[in-house]
């Protein structure tokens, strides 16, 4: 297997939303390994709860990037200890094509534990996607601090936990990838 295609799944469409900070960042340090990776934004493909808006890309898009796919990142906010809808109503949009691919969250949060709880949670929901969530999860922490005035995240602030959940990632990814084939 060459490089696993690994896409970041920016899972807030909220305004001046700090999380796609982060997943730029993420999506940076995923490039610079042998990894490539994509930005996949939630505010791309506006749904309800009852069919598809008007979306700006059709979900046939999402279903192809995902049946592609060799694993996944997502990053998400935690709002009022849960994560966003909108990445809830994109998730549920597929099944088939998350099955045996490794997924590894990055939760981010205002607050000191950055994302815990919502990252327990989308645990949960990855495995009955029949995702294999990896650990260690990425928990960004203060993150109105770890962002400068350009909107740009400094990565230093999570030390090694970044590098050993894409070590983690990519493994699963390069092993599930050959069981697939």
């Amino acid at each position: 297997m060459n490089e696993p295609f690994i896409p970041i799944i920016l899972g807030t469409a909220r305004p001046g939303r700090q999380s796609q900070s982060v997943a730029e960042a993420v999506l940076d340090v995923a490039k610079q390994r042998q990894v490539s990776a994509d930005l996949i934004d939630v505010a791309d493909y506006p749904l309800t709860a009852t069919g598809a808006a008007s979306a700006a890309k059709s979900l046939d898009h999402y279903r192809e990037l995902v049946a592609a796919a060799d694993g996944f990142i997502i990053v998400a906010p935690e709002y009022n200890h849960g994560y966003p809808g909108e990445l809830k109503l994109l998730l549920d949009s597929e099944f088939a094509g998350y099955s045996r691919k490794p997924v590894g969250i990055v939760g981010v949060a205002s607050g000191r534990i950055g994302g815990a709880r919502m990252i327990e949670q989308l645990q949960q929901v990855t495995t009955a996607l029949r995702m294999v969530p990896v650990l260690p999860s990425v928990n960004v922490t203060n993150v109105t601090e770890a962002v400068n005035a350009q909107g740009e995240f400094d990565t230093t602030t999570l030390g090694t936990s970044l590098d050993d959940m894409l070590e983690e990632l990519e493994w699963y990814a390069r092993q599930l990838s050959a069981v697939r084939s």
